[in-house]
């Protein structure tokens, strides 16, 4: 992008911001100050606060929002946060990252947290998204934070943190049936069920979900010859078949405790290889199973403060056999588990002053074999155990009514025994009532994973040669580190039942971790600057319909020097320049029919691991969905629901170019007590 063209959008935003200033200046200071109907977020400082006072930029997706969009996939619901990158590798491998990504198919730096549970596999830089135990129904709302949020979550927070949280075990308190089919081989099928009692609630959930992945390129993409071409006609083996289940517990004992349980599975059948790799590569299954158990105890102690203590493990498996016609049958097997517990609490130290602090430890533990004919290396041969400590507070304190600040940090002895301290402030202005600028900075750290640290030339023990790491020991890697600085502004109108989120940041980042072109191994050594602009806009046409405009304007700019000496693509294009969405959702009367539609737009890229024939051009996409409430005999309720995606069929490729996106459009019927 051109210098100019930031600095315009930079300018647009300044004068709507004044624009939006002068437009209630002649309302006065009302005396009840503080927002009405602004979203309460828990995840950006820790602590229970309404949206204008917290530190991050973020965007929350609730219940309707989610239903609203006709998604069947979770990383698909990010494509309504301004600035994320939502793409896929292939149908069952998703890309969801915070202004783009540097490394593939994987999305370092991008935290994703389930009920304050990480899902993030920190031994291979990747969510797993189609293993995940849960399904779209299961949850209630999902909190983004855009940009680094090390202060709260620790390493691998670099770029934000998702957090998605479920439904209450209280929220599913009958049954309810659905079943989806469409093109595509989309077949799935949820039963949902759960009790509500005086001190005891549940739900549980058991769902298949499946599909054929991306259709088959049948032309050369991107004016490629036919042989040139070789390896991306008729080639997408990406199917995905999954069996999961989850279930909730809250039992309180008396007013003062609340026990939460938590329980969950999931067994993956994915298609992978490539017909042209034959016979090292060729088509087959990968299986994976993911098992979880989570418990949260909150005591509350009094009316400004509580104590909640968490314990989680989570087991994660994949193998995959492989027919070789050349050597007979190869086959691998690589685990993970994680093993976490923290303590954290809550208080109101004063009048105008909160505080949360807490301890964590974690530890996770790495290792597979493989059993070829012939004696070579496979992938974690050895067993990987390593452990972590963190200790963090954050501190809010208002000062006045209109000015608010949010200190805190982090200091963690990570995975790989490097100590890092993690700080970030802002402060929040109440400008007007209900609008507020924010000002904030924050130092955030990455941590090399496991696969990255062992398979690094630095170090002389290779993944493969049974080296048994311990923390504390250096295999060549040190921690990428992010200074971002964010200017932003949220305001409220309510007689025009409008808000508007504005945001401009600067993220400088050092010492990033980058992919050698010469094998499958790590260096350090990269920096980037991103700068950018985000607004999101909503707006509510009193009953009939809601509207939700996302944009994102972003600046990469990097030693591209480096770059090329190192055989990489240059990292100014590896993410789209400009994004958009837009969701309109309304409730059509007397017919009691429920219409949205939404519309997406992302400009062109090249990804930064990708050769020249991966070039994904610019696309637009819009997505329909139309559904009708219906009563059914013995006092049951049911719904159907009719979804097009890609309602104009323009096709368009992912990550990669064969990866091709075509019409897609299923039906679902749920049945409900």
């Amino acid at each position: 992008m051109k210098k100019g063209k930031i600095l315009s959008a930079r300018t647009a935003v300044v004068a709507v911001f004044w624009f939006c200033t002068q437009a209630v200046y002649a309302e006065g200071l009302r005396e009840s100050f503080y927002f009405e109907d602004i979203p309460l977020v828990l995840s950006a400082s820790r602590l229970s606060q309404p949206l204008s006072e917290a530190p991050n930029a973020m965007t929350v997706l609730d219940r309707k929002t989610i239903e609203a969009s006709g998604f069947r996939n979770i990383p698909d619901l990010f494509k309504l946060v301004p600035g994320m990158y939502v793409s896929y590798y292939s149908g069952n491998q998703a890309i969801v990252s915070y202004h783009g990504t540097t490394t593939g198919q994987d999305a370092p730096g991008m935290q994703v947290l389930i009920d304050g549970r990480s899902v993030y596999l920190q031994p291979f830089d990747i969510v797993d998204w189609t293993s995940l135990p849960i399904t779209l129904d299961d949850i209630e709302r999902v909190e983004v934070i855009r940009g680094p949020a090390a202060g709260s979550y620790g390493e691998n927070s670099t770029r934000g943190v998702i957090n998605i949280i479920t439904r209450d075990a209280g929220e599913a308190h009958r049954t309810s049936l659905s079943y989806t089919a469409g093109n595509g081989g989309i077949n799935d099928a949820t039963v949902r069920f759960g009790g509500r009692g005086e001190k005891f609630d549940y739900r549980a959930t058991l769902a298949y979900t499946a599909d054929n992945g991306f259709d088959d390129l049948s032309s050369p993409p991107n004016g490629l010859t036919p042989f040139q071409a070789i390896g991306y006609l008729h080639d997408s083996y990406d199917n995905n078949r999954a069996r999961l289940f989850n279930a909730r517990a809250s039992f309180r004992p008396d007013a003062a405790n609340e026990f939460d349980v938590q329980l969950g599975f999931n067994h993956d059948v994915t298609g992978v290889g490539l017909t042209y790799q034959v016979p090292l590569n060729t088509l087959h299954d990968r299986i994976a199973y993911e098992n979880m158990q989570q418990i949260d105890w909150l005591h509350i102690v009094d009316s400004d403060s509580d104590i909640r203590l968490r314990y989680y493990h989570i087991q994660h498996n994949t193998s995959e056999s492989l027919p070789n016609t050349l050597v007979g049958n190869l086959y691998a097997l690589v685990k993970s588990q994680r093993n976490e517990i923290e303590l954290q609490h809550t208080l109101r130290t004063s009048q105008n002053n909160r505080l949360v602090y807490g301890v964590g430890y974690r530890q996770e533990q790495t290792g597979g074999y493989s059993i070829y004919p012939l004696t070579a290396p496979g992938v974690f041969p050895a067993w990987f155990d390593v452990k972590e400590s963190r200790v963090f507070l954050n501190d809010e304190w208002t000062i006045n009514k209109r000015l608010l600040i949010n200190v805190g940090g982090m200091e963690e002895n990570d995975v790989m025994g490097y100590k890092r301290f993690s700080p970030h402030a802002s402060l929040n202005f109440h400008l007007y009532p209900q609008q507020t600028l924010r000002v904030g900075v924050s130092v955030a750290y990455r941590t090399p994973s496991i696969g990255e640290q062992y398979s690094s030339p630095a170090n002389p023990y290779q993944i493969g040669y049974n080296y048994q790491p311990v923390a504390g020991v250096s295999a060549g890697l040190s921690p990428e580190k992010i200074v971002s600085r964010e200017i932003g502004y949220l305001g409220d109108f309510h007689d025009y039942n409008t808000s508007l989120d504005l945001r401009i940041y600067r993220d400088q980042m050092s010492n990033m971790i980058y992919p050698l072109p010469t094998g499958p191994t790590w260096g350090n050594g990269m920096s980037a600057d991103y700068t950018g602009v985000e607004a999101s806009v909503k707006h509510s046409f009193d009953q009939a319909g809601d509207l939700t405009f996302n944009y994102a304007n972003e600046l990469i700019g990097s030693n591209s020097l480096f770059q090329q000496q190192n055989g990489l693509n240059d990292l100014s294009v590896s993410a789209p320049r400009s994004t958009a969405s837009l969701l309109y959702s309304q409730q059509l009367l007397p017919n009691n029919l429920s219409f949205s539609a939404a519309y997406y737009f992302q400009t062109s890229m090249l990804g930064f691991d990708r050769p020249r024939r991966d070039f994904q051009p610019t696309h637009r996409r819009v997505d329909v969905r139309l559904s009708k409430p219906f009563n059914v005999f013995g006092g049951y309720k049911g719904e159907a629901a009719a979804v097009v995606q890609n309602l104009f069929n323009t096709d368009y490729t992912e990550y990669v170019a064969n990866s091709l996106f075509t019409r897609r459009a299923f039906i679902t019927l749920t049945v409900k007590q």
